[in-house]
């Protein structure tokens, strides 16, 4: 029999390549590195929401992380204002004020010294 029939043999045998197969060769790899965006529960919105009105009305320090496809980002600040229409929120830093999205949140969490909360305040 002949050695292209017997296992990797088909492809071993034709080394050519087309460009366009390097383009998706290489466009394949860059990808492998891109997150999905996760899915969040209604539940844990509500305790994202809670935590974003405590730090603002009691001026709490809050750990922000937001999405990106490349990894997640984390704020760490007080929450100053909150704007529903525009679905945005200012966060004071220790180099200044950031305005961040608030469909980006993956999640948010309370400081107070040494505890830290969760949700469950």
């Amino acid at each position: 029999m002949s050695k292209k029939l017997e296992a990797n043999g088909l492809w071993e045998s034709s080394r050519m390549m087309l460009p366009q197969h390097k383009e998706r060769i290489i466009q394949h790899r860059t990808q492998i590195h891109v997150q999905a965006k996760p899915l969040i529960h209604e539940d844990e919105w509500e305790i994202i929401a809670q935590n974003l009105r405590m730090s603002l009305n009691y001026t709490l320090v809050a750990s922000i992380e937001l999405f990106h496809e490349r990894g997640n980002k984390y704020v760490k600040g007080i929450v100053t204002s909150v704007k529903d229409f525009g679905k945005k929120f200012k966060v004071e830093t220790d180099t200044g004020f950031e305005t961040l999205d608030y469909d980006q949140m993956v999640s948010v969490k309370l400081e107070e010294g040494d505890m830290d909360y969760e949700g469950d305040c």
